[in-house]
């Protein structure tokens, strides 16, 4: 009767976790669909141009996202993202302008996090007359 109530207890409490899509799914392989030379700087103009053409037809919930670093680039921050799905891999420079769930992770540059980025949201924005990936939201990071 015990074993019975703490089983129950147990799959109540994971019943009610709100857990991110793939969270239990293994991660998928990195499968170079765009292929650049070892001396391009993924950050570069023609890099994040060439990748943003593959990203116009595309929905976030397309890709599963990976945590690289955060980039300081005329006076705007962006967190460097590796994106993947079941044919590409690409990193792209990801404006953040919204910190509510980065804050911890930039002060520590997502040294302690999670390197998936779960439920990870973005949309494609002119700012000052240029396309960029703009992070919108994804799921609560627990610092």
């Amino acid at each position: 009767m015990k074993s019975k109530m703490i089983l129950g207890l147990f799959l109540s409490c994971i019943m009610g976790c709100n857990f991110p899509e793939h969270y239990f799914s293994p991660k998928p392989e990195c499968t170079q669909e765009v292929v650049f030379s070892a001396s391009d700087d993924r950050a570069s103009e023609t890099y994040q141009t060439l990748i943003l053409d593959k990203l116009r037809d595309k929905q976030p919930t397309d890709f599963r996202y990976f945590f690289e670093t955060f980039v300081e680039e005329n006076g705007q921050t962006y967190m460097m993202t590796n994106f993947r799905h079941s044919t590409a891999c690409f990193d792209i420079k990801m404006l953040v302008q919204r910190w509510d769930k980065l804050a911890g992770m930039k002060r520590t540059n997502g040294q302690a996090y999670p390197k998936e980025l779960y439920d990870l949201t973005w949309e494609l924005k002119m700012i000052n007359g240029k396309e960029q990936v703009v992070y919108v939201d994804m799921h609560k990071i627990i610092d």
